[in-house]
């Protein structure tokens, strides 16, 4: 009813400004008591208007000092809905100490590099002196016991998914609260990179999907993904997301070492 009320004054006041103008410039022939009339009731209809503008808005009230942190929390609701503030504040937190250990294990990765790069020529020095003395197995088992050490070593510090997670959060905290990779996608690349490689980790890709640097890609395991865990709005990488993926894989990990377990167990036999 008001929509067709409305519809109503509005083409009143359109059509008496066409016909006015129309016989001002003498394009309609109107007599001038009656055009006298339409101009006099264009020229009311405008100050109504103009009137009740400015009495309906209130241009000089200021929002209320509260009004940005209420906007935040509301938006805090809308992505954890089932948590407290604190919660949040706590998993934050966690997140940022991920972030710098990672800046420590990266630095300790550089190291660990460093000196596998310089254990080599000190293995083949070492594989000469023993041969020149006739221990050529001792040389063998040790510079197969270094090797194995830091290999482990470095598969250990290049394979700590919960590092690489806080990294991929801190990419997201780069973007605000979320990231939309359908925006701007050539500065989201390796964003893509990290949530692909992520999502083959837990085993969540296809077989035949190869993580790469494609946004576009990164988009559509997300939002599948986003689907799967039952999230109110798909599409966007947020840190409730990332959340779900440590999740997942924690769950993983600890099936594969019960059931590594379970057949260590089997095999073992009392002597």
């Amino acid at each position: 009813m008001k929509l067709a009320l409305f519809a109503v004054v509005l083409v009143l006041f359109f059509a008496t400004g066409v016909i006015t103008l129309l016989g001002i410039v003498q394009r309609v022939k109107i007599e001038q008591k009656y055009l006298n009339k339409l101009f006099s009731a264009l020229v009311l209809e405008l100050v109504i208007a103009v009137l009740y503008l400015f009495g309906a808005t209130d241009f000089f009230t200021e929002p209320p000092e509260n009004q940005a942190q209420q906007q935040k929390q509301a938006l805090l609701d809308s992505y954890f809905p089932s948590m407290t503030a604190a919660d949040i504040e706590g998993q934050l937190d966690t997140l940022v100490a991920l972030s710098k250990e990672l800046k420590a294990n990266q630095e300790a990765l550089s190291l660990a590099q460093q000196k596998y790069a310089k254990l080599q020529p000190e293995l083949v020095n070492l594989r000469q002196q023993l041969r020149e003395k006739g221990n050529q197995n001792l040389l063998l088992s040790r510079e197969l016991e270094v090797r194995k050490a830091d290999t482990l070593r470095l598969s250990k510090l290049e394979r700590l998914f919960l590092v690489r997670m806080a990294e991929l959060s801190s990419k997201i905290s780069e973007w605000g609260t979320s990231v939309n990779l359908q925006w701007r996608a050539d500065e989201k690349r390796e964003i893509a990179l990290m949530l692909q490689e992520a999502f083959k980790e837990i085993g969540f890709m296809q077989e035949l999907e190869i993580p790469n640097n494609d946004p576009a890609l990164a988009y559509e395991v997300l939002v599948r993904y986003q689907t799967v865990k039952n999230f109110k709005e798909s599409g966007f990488l947020t840190q409730q997301t990332v959340a779900f993926i440590i999740q997942d894989y924690l769950a993983s990990s600890n099936s594969h070492f019960l059931a590594s377990s379970v057949r260590s167990m089997g095999g073992f036999r009392y002597r």
